[in-house]
């Protein structure tokens, strides 16, 4: 059963959560799933899946609405990699105030970039996990908005587009940020913790060669788990990548209850 609950950012901003527990113990490692660039902290239900199950096998789980997102509080338009990781890293701090440790990071898609950027520099984060995550968002938000915008986004302008149910806006300072990180120098960080990447064979959004470049540049231990048929969002491989995600935290992170 998941149980809401919401934190201050590092600009005051109150972000949504939601917390699940093990039902029988106090879990030993707690997994932060960080959602899409478009996304929210539900992942169109499938986040909900994943985090139902991994607090059946006995992890904690939280979710939580970057700013600007769901029904957290700021400002979409606004919000950039750096925020993300600020965001991510006062949940973290939080976690940390209600008394969990051991934490693990599961990042979809540009949750993924959040993730990576923040485990490079925070010791408390024991492993990785990455779903649809790319080498480089820059070609990514291309696709997502178009030529024509992205042009007008290098040139200074802000831009605004629909995906046909919402209507998002965002600064040309998110690519001005965006080129700040290199997505190889900070999986190379990772190590020794282990990392596991998972990536559906037609995703048409990130390319799986992204998931490649990744796992090349990533030092050991890590795993690279491409599901054949999968899209960007793995909606009809989402069993599997559930399970590989399960077999990969037991592996590593069981045996250290």
């Amino acid at each position: 059963m998941s149980k809401q609950v919401s934190f201050l950012n590092s600009e005051g901003e109150r972000l949504i959560g939601d917390l699940d527990l093990p039902a029988t113990k106090s879990p030993s490692f707690m997994v932060i799933i960080c959602h899409g660039f478009l996304g929210t902290r539900h992942g169109g239900g499938r986040a909900v899946t994943l985090a139902r199950r991994l607090a059946t096998a006995g992890f904690g789980v939280f979710r939580f609405d970057f700013a600007g997102s769901g029904e957290s509080e700021g400002d979409f338009a606004r919000a950039t990699l750096t925020k993300n990781v600020d965001d991510l890293t006062c949940a973290l701090n939080y976690l940390e105030g209600e008394g969990f440790q051991n934490f693990l990071l599961l990042g979809r898609s540009f949750g993924g970039n959040a993730v990576l950027a923040c485990a490079a520099n925070d010791s408390r984060v024991r492993g990785v996990c990455l779903w649809s995550s790319s080498v480089d968002m820059i070609p990514v938000l291309k696709r997502i908005i178009g030529e024509e915008k992205f042009r007008q986004l290098e040139e200074g302008e802000t831009v605004t587009w629909s995906d046909g149910l919402r209507t998002y806006s965002k600064h040309p300072g998110f690519l001005e940020d965006l080129r700040k990180y290199q997505m190889r120098d900070l999986v190379a960080r990772i190590s020794p913790r282990p990392l596991l990447i998972v990536h559906g064979e037609e995703d048409q959004l990130v390319p799986v060669t992204d998931a490649r470049e990744l796992f090349q540049a990533a030092g050991e231990p890590k795993e690279l788990v491409v599901l054949p048929g999968g899209d960007h969002h793995l909606k009809d491989c989402l069993e599997q990548a559930i399970q590989v995600t399960l077999n990969w935290l037991q592996h590593f992170f069981s045996s250290r209850d």
